[in-house]
């Protein structure tokens, strides 16, 4: 396998996370050995996400000793709410005996998992493999991070892939960035995100409105028919800010008006009204005719 040289690596900013001093320790020394020189460790997460806020990495690898903690962290810089940078690369070391971890590490939008315990070389094959082919990136309402189906899944996807920045590779290209490129870089991208979320909540839409509408057809007036319209009201409510994160401020009022008349409704769901019912059999259509106006 392909790697990237050791001066390739001379400039890339890594982060490692292990609370265990003598892996810790070791593996930084190995991961400079490899040419990463500029290979910070932590011991606490807390640390660890005061530097990730302070200077972007171009690679974050967390140990699950680290603990569970880990995953709401990795959710978070993806969803961009800590650190200048949401398509950092992050690769999880989890133990094949922690239950659940894999599945949690999956759904944080980590780039790569691998299970303890890993060689040194075993390491830096995977950092190259990830870092020369980046899985493209999906967005749905819940989800930011890599494409998990495969080219020949059964289940075809209709939702977007987005190629997202890879700092780890343009500096390993020698093609470093500034820090007003970095930023330009990333609203680029996020603005791709948003408009993929907004794709995203209208196959949600549609599919929420479905299952009110069936409820309400075979006369099956409960609890669960009641949290559907309150869902259906929070995905408005999150569509409205997606729309107005790029700038679309019309869609974002008519998700906001939308999200109102689906609360009202929810208020007193057992007693629907004609006018009511029509809405719910428009929203969704509504909302394709507005995205598709924003997009000409």
């Amino acid at each position: 396998m392909k790697h990237f040289s050791k001066t390739q690596l001379t400039n890339v900013e890594v982060y490692f996370g292990e609370p265990n001093e003598q892996i810790r320790e070791g593996m930084r020394s190995t991961m400079r050995d490899y040419g990463m020189r500029r290979t910070r460790v932590f011991s606490r997460m807390e640390d660890l996400i005061t530097a990730i806020k302070e200077v972007p990495p171009d690679l974050v690898i967390i140990s699950d000793d680290m603990g569970p903690g880990m995953f709401d962290m990795v959710h978070d810089i993806r969803h961009f709410k800590y650190g200048r940078n949401p398509f950092v690369m992050i690769s999880l070391l989890l133990d094949s005996k922690n239950d659940g971890y894999v599945k949690r590490a999956v759904l944080c939008g980590a780039d790569d998992i691998i299970i303890k315990p890993v060689a040194p070389g075993r390491l830096m094959e995977r950092i190259t493999h990830i870092g020369m082919n980046r899985v493209p990136f999906i967005v749905t309402t819940d989800y930011l991070g890599p494409e998990r189906r495969r080219a020949g899944d059964a289940r075809p996807s209709k939702i977007k892939q987005l190629n997202v920045l890879n700092t780890l590779k343009a500096k390993a290209d020698g093609k470093p960035m500034t820090s007003s490129e970095l930023n330009q870089a990333v609203k680029e991208n996020m603005k791709d995100v948003m408009s993929a979320r907004l794709d995203s909540h209208g196959l949600k839409l549609g599919w929420v409105c479905a299952q009110i509408l069936k409820a309400y057809s075979e006369e099956r007036i409960d609890q669960e028919l009641e949290q559907r319209l309150l869902l259906l009201a929070t995905v408005l409510d999150d569509a409205a800010r997606s729309a107005l994160d790029i700038g679309e401020r019309d869609l974002s009022e008519i998700c906001v008006d939308m999200a109102r008349q689906v609360e009202e409704m929810a208020e007193d769901y057992q007693n629907p009204t004609a006018p009511q019912i029509a809405t719910l059999n428009k929203l969704t259509k509504a909302f394709e005719m507005a995205k598709s106006a924003k997009a000409t």
